[in-house]
C-alpha cells in the first residue's frame, strides 16, 4: 500500500517535470509580475505636488512689495531749500470809529460764514447803531434850514434903517433953510448910526447861528458816517473778529480785509541766504497741488532775519499760477543755484541720507550713496548707483539687506530743466 502511494506520487511528479521540460521547449516562458502602485497612493503623489505649488503661490503673493523707481540720466540742479506761504500784496483791518450796537450788512450776516466772501471799495460792512446821534442829526437839518430860510429874510432892523435914512435923506435938504432945527438933524442922523449898528449886530448874529448849526450837522453827519463800517479797498474778507448785535468801542477791530492780488514769501535758513540773489529762477510746489509745481522767479530778498526764527524772507513772483489760488497756502520751494547736464539722477525720496536700497534680481541691496546736487524731486548721485539701477522710494524702513521682495514700478516725474 505504501509503494503504491509512492509509486503514484512519483508518476505525478515526474510527469509534472516533463510537463515544464515540454513547456520550456515549446518557447514559453514566464515573466515576474510588474509592480503596480494602488490608487491610494497616486493621490498622495498628486496631493503633494498640488500642495507643493500652493505654497510656492503663496510665498510668491506674500512677499513684500517694493516701490522702485529708476535711476537716469538728466539735468541735475544745485538749489536753496525753503518754506513758501502765498500772502496778500496788502491788508486792511476796519476799525470801529465810535461806540454802539454793531448790525452786520445783509451780505455778511453769516458773521465768519462770510470770510473768503468778495468785497467792493466802499461797500457796507456793517453799521453801529447809535439812535440819538441820529435823532440829534435829524433836529440839527430841520434847525440848519429854518436858520437858511429865516437867512433869505430881510434883517429885524434892515426896514427901519431904510425909513430912517430916507428921513435923514430928507432932512439933509432942508436943513440948510433953517426950516428944520440941527438938533432935530442930529438926532435924525444919530438914529440912522444905530439901526446901523443893530442891522449889523443882527447879521452877525444870523451868520453865527448859520455857521453854528451847519458845524453841528456835519459833526453828526460825520459821527453818523462813522457808524457806516465800510470797506477801504476791493478785495476779500479774510477775518471777522465780531458778531451781530455786540456792543463795540472806538478802535476796536472788526474786520481784515485782504487785497485780491497776492505774492509768494519763501523763508530760508541762515546759511543759504548769501546764495540767495534776486533774479534766480525757483521751482515752487504748493501741498494743495501735489502733482504740479511752478515755476517762479526770486524778486527780492528782505534784509532782516525774523528774530525769533533767524530765517529769512525771500519774495517770490509765480510765471503762471493756478487760477484758485488762495492766501494761506503753503508749500515748499527751490531757488536754482547752479546746474550740471547729463548726470546720474535717483528720486531724492529713495536716499535716506547717503544711503539707498537697491533691488538686483529680486533681491534688497543696500548702497552707500555719494550726493552732489540735491532738490526736492532729485539728486545728483556721484558714486554708489548706476543707469538703471530700481531703487525703492517709499517704506524703506521696512526692508533690509538680503531680503526677496516683488517690485512694482513708480513713474517718477521727469528731472526739471534749469531755464
Amino acid at each position: 500500500m505504501v509503494s503504491k502511494i509512492y509509486e503514484q506520487a512519483g508518476t505525478r511528479t515526474t510527469t509534472a517535470g516533463h510537463e515544464r521540460i515540454a513547456n520550456n521547449r515549446s518557447g514559453h516562458h514566464t515573466s515576474s509580475p510588474k509592480l503596480k502602485l494602488p490608487e491610494s497612493k497616486t493621490v498622495l503623489w498628486i496631493g503633494a505636488a498640488a500642495i507643493v505649488v500652493l505654497f510656492a503661490l503663496a510665498y510668491f503673493f506674500l512677499m513684500p512689495v517694493a516701490e522702485v523707481a529708476t535711476v537716469q540720466r538728466g539735468t541735475a540742479i544745485s538749489a536753496v531749500y525753503g518754506t513758501v506761504r502765498i500772502e496778500p500784496a496788502f491788508v486792511v483791518r476796519v476799525r470801529a470809529q465810535n461806540d454802539g450796537f454793531i448790525r452786520l450788512a445783509d451780505s455778511f450776516s453769516a458773521g465768519r460764514g462770510a470770510i473768503g466772501q468778495g468785497v467792493e471799495r466802499g461797500e457796507l460792512l456793517a453799521t453801529i447803531a447809535d439812535e440819538e446821534t441820529s435823532r440829534q442829526l435829524k433836529q440839527a437839518r430841520t434847525d440848519l434850514q429854518a436858520a437858511v430860510d429865516r437867512a433869505a429874510l430881510p434883517l429885524p432892523s434892515s426896514e427901519l434903517l431904510k425909513a430912517a435914512e430916507d428921513n435923514l435923506q430928507r432932512l439933509e435938504k432942508v436943513v440948510s433953510s433953517g426950516n428944520v432945527p440941527a438938533v432935530e438933524y442930529q438926532k435924525s442922523k444919530s438914529e440912522v448910526n444905530r439901526l446901523r449898528g443893530a442891522v449889523e449886530t443882527e447879521r452877525i448874529e444870523r451868520d453865527r447861528n448859520l455857521n453854528s448849526l451847519q458845524e453841528t450837522a456835519k459833526k453828526l453827519e460825520a459821527e453818523m458816517k462813522n457808524a457806516e463800517v465800510r470797506s477801504q479797498i476791493d478785495g476779500i474778507l479774510t477775518n471777522v473778529q465780531t458778531i451781530d448785535g455786540e456792543l463795540v468801542s472806538d478802535g476796536n477791530e472788526l474786520f481784515t480785509v485782504s487785497s485780491r492780488k497776492t505774492y509768494v514769501r519763501g523763508e530760508v535758513n541762515e546759511e543759504d541766504v548769501g546764495e540767495v540773489k534776486p533774479g534766480m529762477t525757483a521751482k515752487v510746489q504748493l501741498y494743495a497741488y501735489r502733482t504740479r509745481t511752478f515755476a517762479a522767479r526770486v524778486t527780492s530778498v528782505q534784509p532782516a532775519a525774523d528774530p525769533t526764527t533767524q530765517r529769512y524772507t525771500v519774495v517770490l513772483e509765480m510765471e503762471n499760477p493756478p487760477d484758485n489760488m488762495m492766501v494761506g497756502m503753503t508749500g515748499e520751494m527751490n531757488i536754482i543755484t547752479g546746474v550740471h547736464e547729463n548726470a546720474l539722477l535717483v528720486p531724492t525720496r529713495a536716499l535716506l541720507v547717503d544711503q539707498a536700497l537697491v533691488v538686483n534680481g529680486g533681491i534688497v541691496q543696500r548702497r552707500t550713496v555719494n550726493v552732489g546736487f540735491r532738490t526736492l524731486d532729485f539728486s545728483e548721485t556721484l558714486s554708489g548707483l548706476a543707469e538703471g539701477d530700481h531703487v525703492i522710494v517709499a517704506d524703506q524702513d521696512k526692508f533690509r539687506s538680503g531680503q526677496p521682495v516683488r517690485q512694482r514700478m513708480v513713474n517718477s516725474p521727469p528731472p526739471s530743466k534749469a531755464r
